[in-house]
């Protein structure tokens, strides 16, 4: 029988147990960092969604003033099928937009919650216009004003490259001309 010498077993032992303690260390750090990450990815995700939902409610604001300043400016009447369309559309905007305003800060930053309050403070003031080119106008400014912001606000939250300011000015909307728009409600 070989014999081993007394250190040698002590040292080949702790060299194990160190392996074994590295080894354990370095997965519970590994295992926590990606845990890390993966909450902070889906966090932004939240975030986006929120932020691309008040867009695209914002969008649907503007399709309805802009859609009703073009018939009216033409002096017809938008058709029964388009007009149901734009207002459950406006509805449902509206309802959105509330509910991200509730929401707040929890998942979007506090300046776009007061942003968001403004809006809507904006858009309740237009409602007591006297005429309906006077609400869609303080609609349309009100909107104009907003959108620029919002866009800046969400682009810092989700630390994304901005834009110059040039690029984020509101522009008139052309006129439409996909199917379900202005024209195509004719």
């Amino acid at each position: 029988m070989v014999e081993i010498p007394e250190g040698a077993l002590t040292a080949a032992l702790l060299s194990v147990v160190s392996s074994l303690l590295v080894g354990l260390v370095t997965a519970v750090v590994t295992v926590r960092l990606a845990l890390r990450r993966f909450y902070s990815e889906k966090w932004w995700e939240r975030k986006s969604a929120a932020y691309t939902e008040i867009l695209e409610s914002t969008h649907h604001l503007r399709e309805h003033a802009d859609t009703h300043f073009e018939f009216e400016l033409r002096g017809r009447e938008l058709p029964p099928e388009g007009k149901a369309r734009l207002e459950k559309n406006l509805q449902k905007a509206m309802a959105d937009l509330r509910l991200r305003r509730d929401v707040g800060s929890f998942v979007i930053s506090e300046e776009a919650t007061k942003l968001l309050n403004a809006l809507l403070v904006e858009l309740e003031k237009s409602t007591q216009e006297n005429t309906f080119f006077e609400y869609l106008d303080h609609r349309v400014a009100a909107i104009d004003k907003f959108l620029p912001e919002m866009r800046r606000i969400a682009r810092q939250d989700l630390s994304l490259p901005g834009k110059s300011p040039e690029a984020e000015s509101p522009t008139p909307a052309p006129a439409p001309q996909a199917k379900g728009s202005a024209q195509g409600m004719q």
